[in-house]
């Protein structure tokens, strides 16, 4: 059993925090006044009527006044009464002047005991969202005992879902009229892909035209802990305490609440997906606002900035077309430098304003979307798939022959992902082929290529033959046949490389994925050849892609990496 509740307020989320105390068991009136600091006439003084009643851990909230408050997102009635618990949201004023209830200690969940005897589910017809709980003769006393109703209050929120939402959810399936018959009613979760991509759409979610897309790390939430990463699916509280406020703005303004988030840790095991869907419903009950929340689970096409996740909502709008001009994207990875703002760090990556320059759609951080900062400034890749060059000239010079009538060996020169083994397939292919990554060592390259060289046929040394020492081999080889040798070297950069890398993993899983480590270590190590070493010709090498279907053009013209 936790601890007998000692005091309970409702503590102030927006400017200067502050609370109001709540006596146990003595209604109390809450609105217009020098204690909240409130001064708008819309907020009656009377606006609010709250009853505390300790033993079970609720307040009884019955709006006064004329004007609708909020309570978890929704809109109240005048005259419905209905039960707030710990760390529920109270707004004087429908989206103003925000609240939390607060007791303390904080109690445990099978003391929240809720008498749900007479009541009716009440319909915000204007936005046709939530249903209210109205408790026509809500006794605080009747209230303390029903061991039947705890145990069911218990398990309820054992299996993560609060009694509201059970409300809200068993709620509409008694509305007579939906605003969008595609709307989601009670809460699901989907999983696509062989769950490389999860889909959690809270209760009465709506299919719109316009998107209001959120990252979630950094975005919407943060760590308690003040970790980098968090330490556990508990260890996380509201970036800002607006947050619940504006996206319900936008969602009342015609807006669908879309969260994206990279979760590569549930396909590592790091994190339990059960706890993890446990959290992604505690955070969107937070928040109060109806949600559809998209996981990318692994480093997948689902993962930002690509946009698999964006093609899913489409696939999942209830066939309504998205207005890309109207809607919005928000997230931290914007590709800020060290010392954006004064003693802040370089982002983590820049994967939501890249996902965002893929769809078109317009981006913002969260310190400008919450906070109205000025737009800081931010660093985009050196490679830009869509600024490829479209040049026709396979090699420089453009006059060089690429095959010969005479018997040679032609030594490759480029990095993994450079386009080696595409041109060769594509340039070359009459040639005997060698390639270390099949033969698995050098010694079987040598040998390979002298068996071709017996046979009288030209060979291409399809590796990555970064220095001296590996040119050597094969040039050796050229001396001592009289047989001539020339280096055709991909002109591919360090940034396109690992771009045709990270394209060949999306189309082809049969791909072994390169390490991006790889790459550095090769750019690292790398020593431009001569004619010295003993090459006839030096040959520069455009890498020209070649796609099967549009479907592959497009995807490769969109930024696939995260810085």
């Amino acid at each position: 059993m936790s601890a007998t509740v000692k005091s309970c307020y409702i503590r102030k989320l927006e400017k200067s925090p502050s609370n109001v105390y709540l006596p146990d068991n003595t209604p109390i009136f809450v609105g217009r006044s020098l204690e909240t600091g409130i001064a708008d006439t819309k907020c009656s003084r009377r606006q609010v009527r709250l009853c505390a009643n300790y033993a079970e851990a609720i307040v009884t909230v019955q709006q006064v006044g004329e004007h609708a408050c909020g309570f978890n997102g929704f809109k109240t009635q005048k005259d419905v009464r209905f039960v707030a618990r710990h760390n529920d949201r109270l707004e004087l004023l429908y989206g103003k002047y925000a609240y939390e209830i607060e007791f303390n200690p904080p109690p445990r969940v099978k003391n929240y005991a809720l008498r749900k005897r007479s009541y009716e589910l009440e319909a915000d017809k204007t936005e046709n969202r939530a249903k209210m709980l109205k408790l026509n003769n809500y006794s605080d006393e009747e209230s303390r005992n029903d061991k039947e109703e705890d145990e069911e209050e218990e398990r309820s929120t054992s299996n993560g879902v609060s009694f509201n939402q059970k409300a809200f959810t068993a709620g509409s399936s008694a509305l007579s009229e939906k605003s969008n018959n595609d709307s989601s009613v009670s809460a699901k979760w989907d999983s696509f892909d062989n769950g490389k991509l999860l889909i959690y759409t809270s209760p009465l979610v709506q299919h719109r035209s316009k998107i209001a897309a959120y990252d979630m790390d950094g975005t919407l939430i943060k760590t308690k802990s003040g970790l980098v990463f968090p330490k556990d699916c508990n260890d996380w509280q509201l970036l800002y305490p607006d947050v619940p406020g504006k996206l319900k703005q936008f969602h009342t303004n015609g807006y669908k609440i879309v969260i994206f988030t990279n979760q590569a840790g549930l396909s590592t095991g790091k994190v339990k997906v059960s706890d993890f869907k446990l959290k992604i419903e505690n955070i969107v009950r937070k928040i109060g606002v109806p949600i559809q929340v998209f996981i990318a689970v692994g480093k997948g096409i689902y993962r930002k900035p690509t946009i698999g996740m964006w093609e899913s909502l489409e696939k999942e709008n209830g066939n309504i077309t998205i207005d890309k001009a109207n809607s919005f994207h928000i997230g931290d990875a914007a590709g800020r430098p060290k010392n954006w703002a004064p003693g802040k760090k370089k982002d983590h990556s820049s994967a939501d304003r890249l996902m965002a320059l893929n769809l078109g759609v317009k981006f913002e951080t969260p310190e400008e979307h919450f906070l109205k900062h000025k737009t800081p400034p931010y660093e985009l890749p050196k490679f830009n798939p869509k600024n490829l060059s479209q040049t026709d000239d396979v090699c420089k010079p453009a006059n060089a022959k690429l095959t010969l009538q005479q018997q040679e060996m032609v030594l490759m020169v480029g990095s993994p992902g450079s386009g080696k083994s595409h041109f060769v397939k594509n340039y070359l292919k009459e040639y005997g082929y060698v390639n270390r990554d099949t033969l698995r060592s050098w010694q079987k390259c040598i040998a390979a290529v002298e068996q071709y060289l017996n046979q009288g046929k030209s060979v291409v040394i399809d590796n990555t033959n970064p220095d001296p020492t590996s040119r050597h081999r094969y040039t050796e080889i050229s001396k001592k046949r009289n047989i001539p040798i020339r280096c055709f070297i991909m002109t591919t950069s360090m940034e396109h490389a690992k771009h045709n890398n990270k394209f060949r993993e999306l189309i082809d899983p049969s791909h072994i994925p390169v390490s991006e480590v790889i790459i550095n270590t090769y750019m690292k190590n790398y020593v431009p050849p001569t004619l010295e070493e003993g090459f006839k010709e030096i040959i520069e090498i455009n890498f020209i892609p070649s796609f099967r279907n549009e479907q592959d053009r497009n995807l490769y013209e969109m930024y696939l990496l995260e810085n």
